[in-house]
């Protein structure tokens, strides 16, 4: 059964990754909160107003000015690396499913299928602080252990990033490690923490 939500319109209960209303955006993965769809290239905008935010670019070490060109090219990569057969990046744009509000990205990348092992990221652009973040992060770590069969997805982070590390924990990585001094972030030279998630501590799936 389907409830609605605050417009009028056909939600799916928690856990159902049928196909939905011609009116959704095309969710491939429902939470209860979050959804995660494709890279929309009508969003390319977005993606660069997001990753551009200072927030945003401390937290992913990126140094670069993101505009609706690059990553329109960034999209186009992505979806023509997603959609083969055995997929070398998979990309989504987060969805908060009160109100169907594409608020970020997240996804694997340096995907290899023959160790089982990927790479993550996300970037949160809008109504960060919700657990928005957290709940997309766990998704895409289901869809790495349960669709790509993926075996280990390993994580990197900034040490003074507290709040992120926490989520990730929240959502399922574990520390491994610590590169100490690897990069500049806030004009000092600053440790890189080291994370993982493996498929025995993730625990419920909403894709079985």
């Amino acid at each position: 059964m389907c409830g609605l939500g605050p417009d009028g319109r056909a939600r799916p209960r928690a856990g159902h990754n049928a196909w939905m209303d011609s009116h959704e955006p095309d969710f491939i993965v429902v939470g209860e909160r979050v959804a995660l769809g494709p890279l929309r290239r009508d969003l390319a905008a977005a993606y660069a107003q997001w990753m551009n935010q200072l927030e945003v670019r401390r937290g992913l070490d990126h140094l670069g000015i993101a505009t609706p060109q690059s990553q329109e090219k960034w999209v186009e990569e992505n979806i023509e690396k997603g959609a083969k057969r055995k997929p070398e990046a998979v990309e989504f744009t987060v969805y908060d499913r009160s109100d169907a509000t594409a608020v970020g990205t997240a996804g694997l990348f340096q995907i290899a299928h023959a160790y089982g092992t990927a790479e993550f990221g996300i970037a949160i652009g809008e109504r960060r602080g919700q657990g928005l973040g957290t709940e997309a992060t766990r998704l895409v770590l289901d869809f790495a252990f349960n669709v790509l069969q993926l075996r280990n997805v390993l994580l990197e982070t900034l040490e003074w990033n507290v709040a992120g590390l926490t989520a990730y924990e929240r959502a399922g990585f574990r520390r491994v490690g610590v590169r100490r001094g690897a990069v500049m972030s806030r004009g000092r030279p600053t440790n890189v923490v080291l994370m993982d998630a493996v498929p025995e501590d993730f625990g419920t799936s909403v894709l079985r």
